[in-house]
């Protein structure tokens, strides 16, 4: 039997492991491949893509799969199963759309839209986004489904300290929408409350202009971390900390956050509000409102907890009916 294919031009992605079990269940074996793809500047990136669609294309007249799944962004990685559909007409792409390829840069990008064009099924990753798709006719005349990040059952126990200090961890990018300015000061101003960050040293230098040697003494940055270390870290902390400056981002912290039954801070936004419901503190991306969340977490965690219980199981619901629905559809054609 035919195995069906999902590229995914990345290191690793979390969204698309948890969902190919189940996915599994009603369209058949998937295999799963992915393009190491390392930061680098615009001429290695491109070198970088050509050689991805050469890999992906060998992959698809090799494996001659059915239905091929391709998480976009980058929008070229639906080229090499364009070229491929041409000669099996009967393939179905579906493409798995991050909240990136909804807006510029990458929804403007030269072939953005003629590569749509031959895409069966798009999948966004929640309402919101959903609904600024229908407003704004993006992938207009395509069959648009929601199939949120699935969240495993990977609970902890909610540790507190016995020290006056409070242990935040942020899982950061550094990238440009994330407040990483405001959580500095944050930091600065509230010394009790002890941040570790994820992300690279040189990008936050780069993109917000501060360097490790100037950052507050209660903030400390891990660098890259393994899946085991990150969870460590996610798992023993006091207050999880998820932060965005965009209305339509879920965010994978606060998923495997909600997954191990974990204290949060969200940013305020349309998606997480959505998606959490009152399993966590919401706060606005300023210092002062980031710390007096943080405070508020910790001191109600014990009332949080029970919510999340809740809103986890709500979210398992939803995501189970999403699934079946997104595997009826794909498997009838769109």
């Amino acid at each position: 039997m035919k195995k069906n294919v999902f590229l995914v031009w990345t290191n690793y992605q979390a969204r698309v492991e948890n969902i190919i079990p189940d996915l599994e269940k009603s369209i058949g074996e998937i295999e799963l491949f992915y393009r190491d793809h390392k930061n680098a500047n615009k001429i290695r990136k491109l070198f970088n893509y050509i050689l991805f669609f050469i890999a992906d294309l060998m992959v698809l007249f090799k494996k001659k799969p059915k239905i091929v799944l391709v998480q976009t962004p980058p929008s070229f990685s639906l080229l090499a199963p364009i070229v491929y559909k041409f000669f099996f007409k009967k393939t179905k792409i579906v493409s798995d759309t991050h909240n990136a390829m909804t807006r510029p840069p990458w929804l403007t990008r030269v072939g953005t839209s003629k590569f749509f064009k031959y895409v069966d099924i798009v999948c966004v990753h929640n309402s919101i986004v959903l609904n600024s798709v229908i407003n704004e006719h993006i992938f207009e005349g395509k069959e648009v489904l929601v199939l949120e990040d699935k969240t495993n059952n990977d609970s902890s126990y909610n540790k507190k300290t016995n020290s006056d200090t409070i242990e935040v961890f942020f899982p950061a990018s550094f990238n440009s929408d994330e407040p990483i300015l405001e959580v500095v000061k944050c930091a600065e101003e509230n010394q009790d409350i002890k941040f570790t960050l994820t992300g690279n040293e040189r990008k936050l230098e780069d993109n917000y202009g501060i360097s490790s040697e100037s950052l507050p003494s209660n903030l400390k940055i891990t660098g890259w971390l393994t899946n085991d270390e990150y969870m460590k870290k996610l798992k023993s902390c006091d207050v999880l900390l998820g932060l965005t400056i965009f209305d339509d981002i879920q965010m994978s912290v606060s998923n495997e956050g909600l997954g191990a039954e974990k204290v949060m801070v969200l940013s305020n936004k349309k998606a997480l509000k959505m998606i959490y419901s009152d399993a966590a503190i919401y706060s606005e991306n300023n210092a002062e409102a980031i710390a007096q969340a943080i405070r508020t977490a910790y001191k109600e965690s014990d009332k949080l907890l029970e919510k999340i219980k809740r809103v986890k199981l709500e979210k398992e619901a939803r995501f189970n009916k999403q699934i079946r629905h997104f595997a009826s559809t794909v498997e009838r054609g769109g």
